[in-house]
């Protein structure tokens, strides 16, 4: 059950007489779209709770359902929903929910049926991706069916040749974007997902229905399945097979667990003199927990016929190590091999298992020892026993200690009431008394102190734990910090050799980096954090900090262009962010976040001034030229100088309005709409625009004036960014695409109209006197019926028209009429109908 694209056994076909004919599923539609990667991620636009809803319907009808035919079955799972995302979830959780292999299927013969189909699946002779596909189709969503390699049941964690391995799974349409579907996987547990700490059996239905493999991004099923078409990857950047192969065996845990591999690890890891080192980093305000189990493969046993010594126990030679922003497994091998490393942990307390990597140790040290320390929780500071004891600002903070013998080392702390220390040193062979020398507590008003003189030894590596209680008391001593103190060259395990030109080099790097963290420069600490990662220097705490501070730089800067509001320099500033060496810190912060939701609203604000930036003055000027305005004109733009903050007493005459229109420079209507924010715009005057607008109709108003409509779509957008919603009201107010055929309608029905139309209002907020009858879908040129209220792609009407009551004749649209909106009323070619 691995693999979508397996043949399963036949047992349950001795049920399911008599036999039904095998079919065969085109797997690609040649009429649906091109593959290219989504213009967004499942986050932007999927929550599973806006579709609870969906998931309680379909099962409560699933006895009603019926399941005939494909058609009877799409319609009565889709006919309750609008969308296509709501239509493909219903029939998503259907399949689920059906008992495809616990059902018999006597007397079902046609195999273009869904029970026919079902029984084909049964017998060996379908796919779950097949299945989904032809329900998609009937339901009109395109879907393709993709076929790859995929790491299912079978796969084993640094396994070179995956060409056994194949899955089939699909692509669907939905929102005009492709987006990928593993159905399969989506209801079967797999090798790499864990229940309660228990690897279940292959084609063990999942308890609930799974949405990791619903919708999931391309950047992440990557990491599971391969395609045989690379643009099916969906991905910009695409991944050849050698990638693949080398990647290392994440599930789906990991995507959400807060843990984030910062640098390209692979699938098998050689250890360095017989160490392997694994970094995660995570978010500063996150406390992920990070565990391990490494067993040894006896398969993999030496010519010389080593293996694991019975009295050598792997959890003695596996630690963990903790700072703010970085959770580090180390593994020493006692023995050369091949060992197999399942890492669990993440936010998820069940610890579920995040990723598994080989490890391959081909040499190793001398005599290994066990680390002499193995503190529950790892190596680092102990930030729930500390905050309890009024303890902080642990420093360091990463629970890897580099030092070297006779070095002198302090480690500090702040305190908020007197404490008594205790400080212990650990080593491997040499008595913890014979260490008691080496390491000094001292404690003044608010600040305690642990030094430690790192003693000569030839395994140099020492534990460190630190205790503390109240002064005065005889409460039990609470561990508020370990450290595992090493060899400065713990991962070579050679001697310093002279400087030489690389060593110059890294050097130069490290002082560069040093300097930049002192600095405000963002650009110059990317640079030194990207050269001092580049030659792969040791951390020593230097890049920590360079990290730390490169954070709070970004921050403070989204926070300043947040505030500043300025497009541009909130868009660099994102970006920056975003591409940064401490991007993964960065996406989900609220400054973050704040900076986007501004942006987004720049952005809709930019698009509002697209078409009143686009009015020419004459046809500012026509609206200011009216002596006595329609009210419906009127009204707009008193609905328009009140949101630009004119008194409300003084817009109800329209000659204080012409006045307003006749401003120049920054004073002008023009640059105060351009630089109007709606952040600005105060209760009263968004409850007055309100009701002047509430008095009239966007399509009337568009008749009397095409500037007046202008600035009431412009108006009805502000109030809709004051309350909150950010919803653009199209521009184009006729909602369609073909000039003629809306023209020749309006021209029609106001033939022999002789009484200008009442005040109407679209909002239908209480009854209106006559208005003109406005059809409720058009049909375009090329024969698709246009809804009203369907936002079109692009404005098509021009706002600089002369009013609305002024058609043209049908030879004016032909393709050689060259007619001019700008022209002056007298020097256009139209003729007045009716």
């Amino acid at each position: 059950m691995g693999c979508g694209g397996s043949k399963g056994n036949q047992s349950g076909a001795r049920n399911d007489n008599p036999p039904i004919e095998e079919i065969d599923v085109p797997d690609i539609d040649n009429r649906y779209p091109a593959p290219s990667p989504p213009k967004s991620n499942k986050d932007d636009f999927y929550k599973p709770s806006d579709y609870a809803n969906i998931d309680t319907q379909v099962k409560q009808q699933l006895t009603r359902i019926d399941k005939s035919s494909y058609e009877s079955l799409t319609l009565a799972l889709s006919r309750s929903y609008s969308t296509d995302l709501e239509k493909l979830r219903a029939i998503y959780v259907w399949l689920f929910h059906q008992d495809v292999f616990g059902a018999f299927y006597s007397g079902v013969t046609d195999p273009y049926t869904p029970r026919g189909y079902m029984k084909l699946i049964k017998t060996g002779n379908g796919s779950y991706a097949s299945f989904f596909a032809q329900l998609c189709r009937a339901a009109g969503i395109p879907c393709n069916v993709i076929r790859g390699v995929g790491r299912g049941d079978s796969y084993n964690v640094g396994q070179q040749d995956m060409s056994e391995l194949q899955s089939a799974w699909c692509a669907v349409h939905v929102d005009g974007n492709w987006r990928l579907v593993h159905p399969l996987w989506a209801y079967f547990t797999q090798k790499q997902t864990y229940i309660d700490g228990r690897r279940p059996p292959a084609g063990t239905k999942r308890p609930t229905v799974n949405d990791f493999f619903y919708l999931i991004d391309p950047n992440k099923m990557i990491c599971f399945c391969l395609p045989h078409a690379d643009s099916w990857q969906l991905l910009k950047k695409k991944w050849d097979a050698k990638k693949f192969v080398r990647s290392p065996q994440f599930t789906e845990e990991y995507f959400t667990s807060g843990l984030l591999l910062p640098r390209k690890y692979n699938a098998i890891l050689q250890a360095e003199n017989g160490i392997c080192v694994i970094d995660f980093d995570h978010h500063a305000h996150d406390e992920p927990s990070i565990e391990s189990t490494i067993e040894f493969d006896k398969d993999s046993t030496t010519e010389s016929g080593e293996g694991l010594p019975a009295n050598v126990r792997m959890s003695d030679y596996v630690i963990t190590s903790s700072s703010s922003t970085r959770k580090t497994l180390v593994v020493k091998f006692p023995v050369k091999g091949r060992y197999n490393a399942d890492v669990f942990g993440g936010r998820d307390s069940k610890h579920p298992k995040i990723v598994e990597f080989r490890m391959d140790c081909d040499d190793t040290e001398r005599s290994p020892q066990p680390f002499p320390l193995r503190p529950q929780g790892g190596f680092g500071p102990r930030s729930e026993a500390a905050s309890t004891l009024g303890v902080s600002d642990i420093t360091p903070d990463s629970g890897i200690v580099l030092v070297r013998a006779t070095q002198v080392k302090h480690f500090s702390f702040t305190m908020t009431q007197p404490l008594e220390l205790e400080a212990n040193l650990v080593h491997s062979t040499a008595s913890s008394a014979d260490l008691d020398d080496f390491v000094s507590c001292q404690v003044t008003q608010h600040q305690g102190q642990v030094k430690v003189v790192v003693p000569e030894e030839t395994n140099l590596e020492f534990g460190l734990e630190i205790n503390a209680r109240p002064a005065n008391t005889s409460r039990p001593f609470s561990v508020i910090a370990t450290y595992l103190l090493v060899d400065e060259n713990w991962r070579k395990r050679t001697a310093v050799v002279a400087p030489t030109k690389h060593n110059k080099s890294q050097q130069e790097a490290r002082k560069a980096l040093i300097a930049a963290t002192q600095k405000s420069d963002i650009q110059r600490l990317e640079k030194a954090i990207g050269d001092f990662e580049r030659l792969k220097l040791s951390d020593n705490g230097d890049l920590t900090r360079a990290r730390h501070r490169l954070v709070e730089l970004h921050l403070r800067n989204l926070r300043m262009r947040t505030l500043e509001r300025k497009l541009d320099p909130l868009d660099n500033a994102i970006h920056a962010a975003k591409t940064s060496h401490v991007a993964s810190y960065l996406i989900n912060t609220n400054e973050m976040k704040d900076a986007e939701a501004t942006q987004k609203q720049l952005r809709r604000l930019k698009l509002y001034m697209h078409k009143v930036l686009a009015l020419n003055k004459a046809t500012i000027s026509e609206i200011h030229r009216y002596h006595r305005p329609k009210p419906l004109v009127h009204n707009v733009m008193k609905a328009t100088f009140r949101i630009l903050g004119e008194p409300k007493s003084k817009i109800q005459n329209w000659s204080y309005i012409q006045t307003c229109m006749r401003q120049l420079g920054r004073n002008s209507m023009m640059t105060r709409v351009k630089q109007f924010d709606p952040v600005h715009l105060k209760e009263g005057q968004a409850s007055d625009a309100e009701g002047y607008l509430d008095q009239t109709n966007k399509y009337l108003v568009r008749m009397c004036s095409a500037g007046a409509g202008t600035f009431y779509v412009w108006s009805n957008n502000m109030i809709s960014e004051y309350h909150g919603k950010g919803q653009v009201e199209p521009l184009d107010i006729w909602q369609g695409n073909d000039k003629w055929s809306k023209l020749l309608a309006k021209r029609d029905k106001l033939k022999d109209k002789s009484q200008p139309p009442n005040r109407s209002d679209d909002r239908q907020t209480h009854k209106r006197e006559a208005e003109p009858e406005v059809p409720e879908t058009e049909r375009s040129m090329y024969g698709a019926e246009v809804r009203r209220g369907d936002s079109p792609e692009e404005d098509d009407w021009n706002p600089n028209l002369p009013p609305g009551g002024e058609y043209y004749r049908q030879n004016e649209f032909t393709p050689d009429y060259d007619w001019d909106p700008n022209a002056p009323s007298s020097g256009r070619n139209y003729e007045r109908q009716g």
